[in-house]
């Protein structure tokens, strides 16, 4: 199966964000340099994570990213298709 480089950034940012400990928002610009993905591109794909209720988000100077559930109750799938569509 071919994974395109979007799934392949959705996985890794989702990735990024469940190793976060404190369960503190991450900022967008420090998943883009752990993960070395164009943070324009991260943008959009957090934006459709989020849309798909696997990513929350909030704005302002203590803002970022963090997961709209707990670790173990969300699949690589379910990141996929929120980016993807279907499989």
């Amino acid at each position: 199966m071919r994974i395109s480089a979007k799934a392949d950034y959705a996985v890794r940012a989702a990735l990024e964000l469940a190793a976060s400990e404190d369960g503190e928002p991450i900022k967008g610009e420090h998943l883009s340099d752990a993960q070395e993905i164009p943070l324009q591109f991260l943008e959009h794909i957090l934006l459709e994570l989020k849309h798909a209720r696997i990513v929350r988000a909030k704005r302002g100077a203590r803002g970022g990213y963090w997961l709209a559930r707990p670790p173990d109750e969300i699949t690589i799938a379910d990141v996929i298709r929120a980016v993807e569509g279907p499989l």
